[in-house]
């Protein structure tokens, strides 16, 4: 039971005693007591816990068999008897005339070594098929002749001639071979500087091009035949 007042807010509570409190007080008084006193009346439920049994597990019984126990057995080892040894044949006595024809039939089955037969006309090889035969008898008889001789007396016939005479001494002896043979070979006819090489296997001639003063020019041109004048000695 509540009791309003011009200043002040009266309640009573469960005990009968008067209060002067305001009215947020007097709620959270009264919410406090009815709570204790709910508590009181109510009692409180005990729950209890069931507790579950464990049942042990049964163990299986494995039945083990008896193994069989495996027996090996040993090989019987056989003897090795050693085996005699032959007796060498005895050797043939041999007389004297016997070796004596046997070394006269040896004598005549030996063959004799047949000699190749020689060619009856010596052929060109194709290195140098540009020739006849004469011409290249020639060639070779004056590589032989000038071979003896050092490279400057070869570059010395070489100038005489107004031919090349760069390269090692093979080169010389080829360049002065071919033009006692054939003769000296005259300027190229296309750029009138350079010098045509003779090709020995197919006869023709190639001018590479010839140096200027300062530069060198390119002539690249291939040449059927050409006119050479004799070869000065």
């Amino acid at each position: 039971m509540y009791i309003l007042n011009y200043y002040y807010k009266l309640s009573i509570d469960i005990n009968g005693q008067i209060k002067c409190c305001n009215k947020e007080d007097i709620k959270k008084q009264v919410v406090k007591k009815v709570t204790k006193v709910i508590q009181k009346k109510v009692p409180k439920k005990v729950v209890k816990k069931e507790t579950k049994k464990v049942v042990p597990a049964k163990k299986k019984v494995v039945s083990r068999k008896p193994q069989k126990k495996t027996v090996v057995k040993a090989a019987p080892v056989k003897k090795v008897v050693p085996k005699k040894a032959k007796a060498a044949p005895a050797k043939k006595q041999v007389s004297k005339k016997q070796n004596v024809k046997e070394q006269k039939d040896d004598k005549k089955k030996v063959l004799k070594p047949v000699a190749p037969k020689a060619d009856s006309q010596p052929k060109v090889p194709v290195k140098y098929a540009a020739y006849t035969l004469d011409q290249y008898q020639a060639y070779q008889k004056a590589i032989k002749d000038w071979s003896s001789k050092t490279n400057q007396e070869i570059k010395d016939n070489l100038r005489k001639n107004l031919q090349s005479m760069s390269g090692n001494k093979d080169e010389l002896l080829n360049k002065i071979a071919d033009g006692i043979v054939l003769g000296s070979i005259p300027r190229c006819p296309h750029c009138y500087g350079g010098r045509p090489k003779y090709n020995q296997s197919t006869g023709s001639y190639f001018c590479v091009g010839y140096r200027d003063d300062t530069d060198f020019k390119f002539c690249n041109k291939t040449i059927a035949t050409l006119d050479r004048t004799p070869w000065q000695l």
